[in-house]
């Protein structure tokens, strides 16, 4: 991602390693973007973090990292401190973990968030609820990295396939279902950064948080045959059709020649063809959701097709959105299930000729629209 790094001598306890390097460059280009961002946004100058930054060995207990007690605190952990102005991350615990799972750019997102905090402390916005305030850092570290994406960053450069890495580290990120923490579901977190990388930073501070499902305590996955049903998908897309002047031929359950991946679309006469153990596979693995997700996508490529509209990535992944929005009893846990099979596989988005043509970051986009407003956005 750093076509070449900064020298991290800056950073209080840096070990002068490659990961240190990797976050000193971070750092170093989100204050770079932030010098020109925050007075074009706030109208008033940017002034770098006072408190500097700390790279924190969690496996030395002589370390005094700022805003902690103990060590221990910063396992496994990036944080901005307020009272000292200063940001600090775990180089043992958490940036080589985020690196080898989820690629460079999740830890430029990481630690854009946490400037992201510092931004809020400097604009007043650094009061209210715990959940608005990860939103907005989250939004403003996707404006940060849409910068970096355009290949204005001086030292970082993100291509679309590292993009999507990094959402899923978002993912990782995330609040359990069930629990009422401060950071939000995935599909919060992704919202708000994609709201950011989309928009730029000016509309962070009022980015608003999704209320597209409904809080349960628990949410276990139904049998695989009830994942599949294809009922209300049926139902669903049908009178989408018919609303639209088209007639509906709702497509059955069968093979297509030369079918790819676990769910797959033919036509003459429409079909929709599954592979049960992969889908038994991704139910076990991601959760029902992804399943019915994956099962819509091909329901939602038929009445494209039946309507003689563009079949695109971009429509399939936006009536998915609104299908999966509007099913009853949708609970934070399955729209987080369908968001990562959204982001994961390109199944979803794969057109009635079996092409895939866009990256999960624009799946996602796509996805986010039609749950947020509806089958009218999708064109």
């Amino acid at each position: 991602m750093a076509e070449h790094t900064v020298d991290p001598s800056f950073v209080h306890g840096t070990d002068h390693g490659d990961t240190d390097r990797l976050a000193a460059t971070v750092v170093s280009d989100a204050q770079d973007y932030w010098s020109k961002a925050y007075p074009a946004t706030f109208d008033r100058p940017w002034k770098d973090l006072d408190g500097g930054f700390f790279s924190v060995d969690t496996g030395d207990t002589s370390s005094s990292p700022p805003c902690a007690s103990t060590v221990s605190e910063v396992e496994g952990n990036a944080y901005y401190c307020r009272s000292v102005d200063a940001i600090a991350w775990d180089r043992t615990a958490l940036l080589p973990v985020l690196r080898e799972h989820y690629g460079d750019a999740a830890v430029a997102v990481v630690l854009s968030h946490e400037i992201g905090h510092a931004v809020q402390q400097r604009a007043d916005l650094a009061q209210g609820q715990p959940l608005r305030l990860e939103a907005m850092a989250d939004c403003f570290a996707g404006s940060f990295l849409r910068w970096v994406s355009d290949g204005r960053a001086p030292h970082l450069r993100v291509s679309p396939d590292q993009l999507d890495e990094a959402l899923r580290a978002i993912m990782v990120f995330r609040d359990p279902v069930g629990s009422t923490g401060a950071h939000g579901t995935a599909f919060d977190r992704i919202s708000a950064f994609q709201t950011g990388f989309a928009g730029g930073p000016g509309g962070c501070p009022d980015v608003p948080t999704a209320d597209v499902a409904e809080p349960v305590e628990q949410d276990p996955n139904v049998p695989l045959d009830e994942a599949i049903d294809t009922t209300a998908a049926e139902r669903y897309f049908g009178e989408l059709v018919t609303e639209r002047g088209g007639r509906w031929t709702p497509p059955r359950l069968g093979n297509c020649p030369n079918a790819r991946g676990p769910v797959d679309y033919c036509g003459a006469p429409p079909r929709v063809s599954i592979d049960r153990a992969a889908l038994g596979t991704i139910r076990d693995e991601t959760g029902d959701q992804a399943v019915t997700t994956l099962v819509a996508s091909r329901y939602a490529t038929a009445a494209l097709a039946q309507l003689e509209e563009p079949v695109t990535g971009k429509a399939i992944s936006c009536l998915t959105g609104a299908y999966t929005a509007a099913r009853p009893a949708l609970s934070p846990g399955d729209l987080d299930e369908a968001v990562q099979i959204v982001l994961t596989s390109e199944a979803l988005a794969r057109d009635a000729r079996g092409r895939g043509s866009i990256n999960g970051s624009d799946r996602i986009a796509a996805f986010r629209s039609g749950a947020l407003d509806g089958a009218g956005a999708c064109g």
